[in-house]
């Protein structure tokens, strides 16, 4: 994270906290030191400790753009996930613990059992992920202002990425349930308004004296100056169930950064906001995730969130371009309008699938198992338009989190096919290829020609019937 501001923007980079579970019941299991040995060893991969023995952490290098970011992502997710298997359990990308005891190991070490001395049952109650997004600032004065332009946005930040409606074993009611146990540490949630750089110190230094942080790294604000890089690090997020719902995250905090830093040099202050009032929203943003009301910070009145969204997108749209990350978030916002937030999806998993369907879909990368739904055909309607296209994303994903081992969609008796249908279709391959599930195309000849004309079908596998196809199981 060395690196400062890189012509094209600023440089970026993420953490991610994955959880260790049982393969089968998806109880947290004490692996971490199985899982970073079979990593190191096997996969020339440094992991990271965490406060307890049931996780592990990632981090990407200094990147460049949100490309860069997903990539990296994905190959550290694959590799996570072979070593976990490996140490015989499954590492999932989850805020919280879905299932089993709440309560974890404290990780052998000399700062966390000091952690866990002078905190007690907290320390062992943090058995919970969360991902984390730093960006390159020019030095610390500027860090902490930035801070003060980021902080009125952390609760829509913190609803795009909410993903953890359950807690051992129950629904507990919010969208993200670890923001509700994290708030649970003396500094934590969303931070004052920083005068200066010697403002933050002090304040630092005041929490230090009383023993409610016992260092520096133990400031656990939503968003703060980091506490070793050059960077300012926001960590309002729970770990994402999908890679673009964390690129979308990277590449809007990367945005707001950027505008900050810009908004600083031209002496534009930040929204203000006070303090209560964006804990009141933060809370609404855990409770409700991305379909809710928003509680907008400056009227006080509840909004959609998805406005919400909408504007923040809207305004860093011009740095999003200069960045080269609006392709990125234009992606991950159609996944936001498909399957909604991580726990959305839980929620639907479980309820289609129970345990297992939940633990294929927040698994990280790709280390399945073989799934007893084998082969799942998604029937299309007879005319794909705008006004089904997206429905028709929505029956594969849900296939997908069900636990089919290859999806087969049928087009076959489809009579128009108009330029939303190719969008959709190029949805559906992504998810195919993010989650390794094989999805193939029978269609008619009518839609074939489509289909050849676009080169879509050398994006996915395609077969022209000469017959009507089987019926579809359900």
């Amino acid at each position: 994270m060395e690196e400062a501001i890189s012509v094209s923007g600023p440089t970026v980079g993420v953490e991610e906290e994955f959880l260790l579970v049982d393969p089968v019941t998806g109880v947290a299991v004490n692996r971490a030191d199985e899982v970073v040995a079979v990593a190191r060893q096997v996969f020339g991969l440094a992991l990271d400790y965490e406060l307890t023995g049931t996780q592990v952490e990632v981090k990407t290098s200094v990147c460049r753009d949100a490309d860069q970011v997903r990539r990296e992502l994905l190959d550290l997710r694959r590799t996570v996930a072979l070593a976990a298997r490996e140490a015989g359990c499954r590492a999932i990308a989850v805020g919280a613990p879905p299932f089993g005891d709440t309560t974890g190991t404290i990780t052998d070490g000399v700062r966390y059992r000091r952690i866990a001395r002078e905190f007690g049952v907290l320390a062992g109650q943090q058995l919970i992920c969360g991902c984390h997004v730093h960006v390159a600032v020019p030095d610390r004065e500027t860090a902490v202002l930035v801070c003060n332009h980021v902080r009125p946005w952390l609760p829509v930040l913190g609803a795009v990425t909410a993903n953890s409606p359950f807690s051992g074993g129950a629904d507990t009611g919010f969208a993200s349930w670890r923001s509700m146990v994290w708030s649970r540490w003396p500094v934590s949630g969303p931070p004052p308004v920083f005068a200066s750089w010697q403002h933050y110190e002090s304040l630092c230094d005041t929490m230090l004296s009383a023993g409610t942080a016992l260092d520096p790294s133990m400031v656990y604000w939503d968003v703060r100056p980091s506490a070793r890089w050059p960077t300012v690090e926001v960590r309002v997020a729970d770990v994402a169930a999908g890679i673009d719902d964390v690129v979308l995250l990277a590449a809007l905090v990367r945005a707001l950064v950027t505008q900050a830093v810009a908004d600083i040099r031209r002496g534009v202050p930040p929204v203000p906001v006070p303090a209560e009032t964006l804990r009141q929203a933060c809370w609404r943003a855990a409770r409700d995730g991305l379909a809710g009301g928003a509680l907008d910070v400056l009227s006080g009145r509840l909004v959609p969130l998805r406005r919400q969204l909408d504007d923040l997108v809207s305004r860093l749209t011009p740095v999003l371009e200069a960045n080269g990350d609006l392709p990125s978030v234009r992606r991950g916002l159609r996944v936001l309008d498909r399957d909604g937030c991580g726990a959305d999806r839980q929620r639907r998993a479980h309820r289609d699938g129970g345990v297992e369907a939940l633990l294929r879909l927040v698994e990280v990368g790709e280390a399945r198992t073989r799934s007893p739904h084998g082969v799942v055909e998604v029937k299309s309607f007879a005319e794909v338009d705008l006004s089904n296209c997206d429905e028709l994303e929505r029956r594969c994903a849900r296939a997908v989190a069900a636990g089919a081992e290859e999806v087969v969609l049928d087009l076959s008796e489809v009579t128009f096919f108009g330029s939303s249908g190719i969008t959709a279709l190029a949805g559906i391959r992504e998810l195919g290829l993010e989650r390794r599930v094989p999805i193939s195309v029978v269609a008619s000849e009518a839609v074939a020609r489509v289909l050849r004309a676009t080169a879509m079908v050398t994006l996915l596998p395609l077969h022209v019937p000469r017959e009507r196809p089987l019926p579809t199981a359900g």
